[in-house]
């Protein structure tokens, strides 16, 4: 086929549309690991460290894309020799010795040599020939059990190899490895480091900081029925080698993904037995051993060829050498026999068609197509033609909100945080990391705030002082943070019975979110916000434009008029209540005026919320938030003495997805008015 550079680049084009633009990956995987970095403190002291591992991590967003998490007890540590015991201390520390002897390369024995004060740990702990070993199959099977019992949406998690996996909202599945870390390069992967430097890559750099950062033990044996083996993980690593990849390397590992998913596993019911991750080891080597590639838009398809053909040559051999650890064959127990034959047949008859096999992908192959059919068409590769600056901005508020807010337990929590942000300022961060720490240092002030508000004092005097400390970092949380967030701070005067405190927080917010450039969900007007915006700075551009979701957190009481919804989410559901902002706005304008006595306003207040759920098409009251906003309509009409409204209101409740899970509470308000009636 001709014309190959012009086709790349109609491809790499195709794959910016589909993975994202440079800029993009870059917000993703730095906003991530913003929010890792200041969670962590609070994480390490509620006993179990965390990293989000997997393809979102590395900058993916795929609608296929699983949520993973490895996490770990902070005080056990895994030594690779005897010598790096006196490394910790005893009794603080709990120390693990991997062994390697006898197994298959990349597996590892774990043996106790210090006693375990985690009782999860204790009892996954087996005697073998004298000494005490932990049985990974044991391991699996205790902290199955905590992820069930650690949150009401987790009941329903299984076993998925070494993974605890659950179904988050009906549509995102995650995946949990509870596992250990070890500090310390393990002896049987001490190769890998001369590999690296006499091929010259990954760069030096990053080779120290991969080697510094150890690796992790997970656990699943080399095969099933090995109890007591545990595999050596690198994925920390391979985040940081997928991180030090040029755009165009990144874009090529989306491709192999796109290639593996929609023409080698193209029939659902009967995959193949590849994975994404024979793909990325595949990248991984052809980058480190083939210096000749040059990794360019014009050159994406034969980056990409040659990849295939690595991979039918090792499914031709029957061969898959971890990239770490090559004596470790990943094919062994699955690209063996007929499946052996059948998958080379599949994929030679695919290698015989050439590029032109790509047109069997619905992502890649219009973009090819297109090529193809117009051979004047050009494609232009540069960023500023793939994505404006205003879809920049908005790529980088839905991944802030969608981090997991920071919620701390304790006042220890939230100091432990606030250090983790001061050490944050004083390092070099780029300028979306310092809007990512702007907004999760707001969301940590609001909810302190919440925390001293729900405080039991003794004394009045007492209360009115520590009620001064929390109005003052809500108002802190206020004026750095997105538009919704004054929406607290009316819930806060509401709470306290300051009613026309409130209402006037209330018609600033609504001031706010009228506005033609805010951004709310999906939704967002791009010559507005364009117009608006201009020459202002990005920071003040989040204060002024992002909307979020309002966020009522299990471990916080807001206003009685939400405790049955609050205790019904905390019991079924994930324990935050999700309210859209519009709805919160026009509840509080409700429960004010009726607290104040002003019938008129009450009741102009609560017919807005009517039609705003009457009428609005999904942009302001999402569909999935639509059960408690019916139900906060509901609450509002019996508040108001509506009671066959209200009844209507929380009949409609019921016939939502149940997102906030508050089934139990609608049928406690529905059977309260019948028995009142």
């Amino acid at each position: 086929m001709q014309h190959i550079p012009r086709l790349s680049e109609a491809v790499y084009v195709g794959m910016c549309r589909y993975v994202g633009s440079p800029t993009e990956v870059r917000i993703r995987r730095e906003v991530s690991d913003t929010g890792e970095v200041v969670c962590r403190p609070v994480w390490i002291m509620r006993g179990l460290d965390r990293m989000r591992s997997g393809s979102r991590r590395e900058g993916f967003r795929l609608l296929t894309s699983d949520v993973d998490r490895m996490l770990w007890p902070p005080d056990h540590k895994v030594i690779c020799d005897l010598s790096q015991i006196s490394l910790y201390r005893i009794p603080q520390h709990t120390v693990i010795l991997m062994e390697c002897e006898d197994l298959t390369p990349g597996f590892a024995r774990l043996k106790m040599m210090t006693p375990s004060a985690d009782q999860k740990v204790k009892s996954s702990c087996v005697p073998i020939d004298g000494e005490i070993y932990i049985s990974s199959l044991l391991f699996k099977a205790r902290f199955l059990d905590f992820n069930r019992s650690s949150n009401a949406a987790f009941r329903s998690s299984i076993q998925h190899g070494p993974c605890a996996t659950y179904t988050m909202n009906e549509r995102v599945d995650v995946d949990h490895v509870y596992c250990f870390r070890s500090h310390h390069w393990p002896n049987v992967a001490l190769p890998w480091i001369q590999r690296c430097q006499h091929k010259n890559w990954p760069p030096e750099s990053i080779l120290s900081g991969i080697v510094e950062d150890g690796c992790h033990i997970v656990p699943i044996g080399s095969f099933p029925e090995r109890d007591n083996e545990w595999r050596v993980s690198f994925s920390g690593a391979e985040q940081k080698l997928i991180y030090s990849m040029n755009h165009c390397q990144f874009l090529c590992y989306g491709l192999l993904k796109v290639f593996l998913k929609e023409i080698i596993d193209v029939d659902p019911n009967n995959p193949t037995c590849l994975c994404s991750y024979f793909m990325k080891t595949i990248l991984f080597w052809v980058i480190q051993c083939d210096s000749n590639l040059h990794w360019v838009p014009g050159n994406l398809l034969f980056c990409f060829w040659t990849c295939f053909k690595v991979l039918i040559s090792w499914v031709y051999k029957g061969e898959c050498p971890n990239f770490f650890i090559p004596q470790n064959n990943m094919f062994r127990v699955k690209v063996v026999g007929q499946t052996q034959v059948s998958l080379f047949e599949q994929l030679y008859a695919l290698y015989t068609r050439g590029i032109p096999c790509l047109l069997r992908s619905p992502t890649i192959g219009r973009y090819l197509n297109m090529a193809i059919l117009n051979g004047m068409l050009t494609f232009r590769t540069d960023e500023s033609s793939l994505i404006s600056d205003v879809m920049l901005d908005f790529c980088l508020y839905q991944e802030m909100i969608t981090m997991a807010d920071l919620f701390v337990t304790k006042s220890e929590e939230a100091v432990r945080s606030i250090n983790a942000f001061e050490q944050l300022n004083n390092s070099a961060l780029t300028l979306f990391q310092t809007v990512t720490t702007q907004y999760l240092l707001s969301g940590l002030l609001k909810n302190f705030s919440c925390l001293l508000s729900n405080q039991t004092i003794a004394t009045n005097k007492k209360w009115k002082y520590w009620d001064n400390k929390s109005l003052y970092m809500m108002k802190l949380a206020v004026n750095i943070g997105c538009v919704s967030q004054i929406l607290y701070l009316a819930i806060h005067y509401y709470r306290n019975c300051k009613y026309k405190e409130s209402l006037r927080c209330l018609l600033r917010a609504q001031d706010k979110m009228s506005k033609p450039y805010v951004i709310y969900g999906n939704n967002v007007n791009e010559e507005m916000y364009k117009l608006a915006m201009a020459g202002v700075s990005l920071s003040d551009r989040m204060r002024k434009c992002l909307i979020c979701d309002i966020n009522l957190h299990k471990e916080y009481f807001y206003i009685d008029d939400l405790v049955p919804e609050q205790e019904a989410t905390k019991a079924d559901g994930v324990g935050s209540l999700f309210i859209p902002p519009l709805v919160m706005l026009h509840m509080l304008f409700v429960l004010n005026h009726h607290r104040l006595g002003d019938t008129v306003r009450s009741q102009q207040s609560l017919q807005d919320l009517h039609t705003l759920l009457l009428y609005d098409d999904g942009t302001r009251v999402p569909i999935h938030l639509r059960d408690i906003s019916w139900q906060i309509l509901g609450i509002c009409q019996q508040t108001c003495g509506d009671y066959i409204g209200a009844l209507n209101s929380f009949q409609c409740s019921l016939q939502q997805t149940p997102f906030n899970r508050i089934q139990k509470a609608t049928m406690f308000r529905i059977q309260t008015i019948n028995e009142q009636g």
